[in-house]
């Protein structure tokens, strides 16, 4: 059952220059500069605590096997932890998105957040308001750590160059995201990107290899607008209280991967924004994605990627991968989340 639109507890995501919208309302403060390149997420500072006495002592270990696992990711997502049962801590929030403050016909769009709209023109006539708001949508995003040579590979002739974790290792983000209402209608979409760096721009960015849709408009907007590696396909995206499956398939009828697991324990990460790198008529973009709601980040032991017989390029690099033979590090998920995908500029 979906539940109610509240603003839950973003991959750890990254979040590497000044948001290009500021959206009215009180400021959320410093939520964090996570940086995946260099093994720092989210680790803003969340607001001065007021003078109440002498600093408290250390925090008691965690002994139970599920403590120490809250304790882990506490720790990588830059939160200190709190041993005991799990407190609902509020988060700062930044104002919610109204899908009624874009009106029926086409003219000058104002939200209530008073941030300014662009609109642009398809090449098939259809418009697209800028940013695209997502006002209700799903995500769920698994970061691998694949082989560098075999991620290298992908790269080629695209000018950027992947980011090394550790020994000979790359981060390689596969994300399933169901968008429910949005600008451009309801779509499905799943995402395969590699954190990578440019000469001309060196801060870390997704890099996105694949990012198919289920729509016509969601496809075009993408290519055209952003340069994002689009083609449509047939997704269906299911959940059933912690389990999580996603099944997708080319234009024959084949299938190119399926994805599935059960979420554990998890900490909540603030939220962060994601930047992507597309190339759009020869030129390397840079895009942000605002994130207005909070995700939860857990272990991703209970997941798995099953690639199909098809054999369309995204099947192929997936077995080139073989993300099949691996165990996402990291599950970043949010039902409901909200976000604004702002249109790119050029790196």
């Amino acid at each position: 059952m979906k539940k109610p639109l509240a603003y839950l507890p973003t991959l750890p995501s990254i979040q590497s220059s000044p948001r290009p919208g500021e959206l009215a309302g009180p400021a959320p403060g410093n939520l964090g500069t996570g940086s995946l390149g260099t093994g720092s997420v989210g680790t803003g500072d969340l607001g001065a605590l007021p003078n109440s006495g002498p600093p408290p002592g250390p925090p008691s270990l965690p002994t139970d096997p599920e403590a120490l696992v809250s304790s882990a990711l506490s720790m990588l997502t830059g939160h200190k932890f709190v041993p005991g049962p799990a407190v609902d801590v509020p988060l700062p929030q930044l104002p919610p998105l109204r899908a009624d403050a874009s009106p029926a016909g086409v003219g000058p769009l104002t939200p209530p957040t008073a941030l300014p709209l662009q609109l642009r023109t398809l090449s098939d006539g259809s418009l697209c308001t800028l940013p695209i708001r997502y006002f209700d949508a799903q995500l769920l995003i698994a970061t691998y750590l694949a082989d560098y040579g075999e991620v290298s590979a992908l790269l080629k002739d695209t000018g950027v160059i992947a980011v090394p974790q550790g020994i000979d290792k790359a981060l390689v983000a596969f994300g399933c995201f169901q968008y429910r209402k949005t600008d451009i209608g309801p779509y499905n979409e799943v995402g395969v990107a590699v954190l990578a760096t440019a000469p001309q721009s060196p801060v870390p960015a997704l890099y996105v290899v694949h990012l198919p849709v289920n729509t016509a408009l969601a496809n075009r907007a993408g290519h055209e607008i952003w340069g994002y590696n689009k083609f449509v396909a047939s997704i269906d995206i299911g959940e059933t209280g912690d389990t999580f499956t996603m099944t997708i398939g080319d234009a024959n009828g084949a299938t190119i991967a399926r994805f599935n697991g059960t979420r554990t324990a998890a900490v909540t990460m603030p939220p962060n924004d994601i930047v992507t790198f597309s190339i759009l008529d020869g030129q390397l973009i840079r895009t942000v994605i605002q994130m207005m709601t909070p995700s939860q980040l857990s272990s991703g032991s209970g997941f798995s990627l099953q690639i199909g017989d098809s054999t369309h390029p995204m099947a192929d690099n997936l077995r080139s991968l073989r993300l099949d033979s691996l165990t996402p590090v990291l599950v970043q998920y949010a039902e409901p989340f909200q976000s604004m995908l702002f249109p790119g500029q050029v790196a």
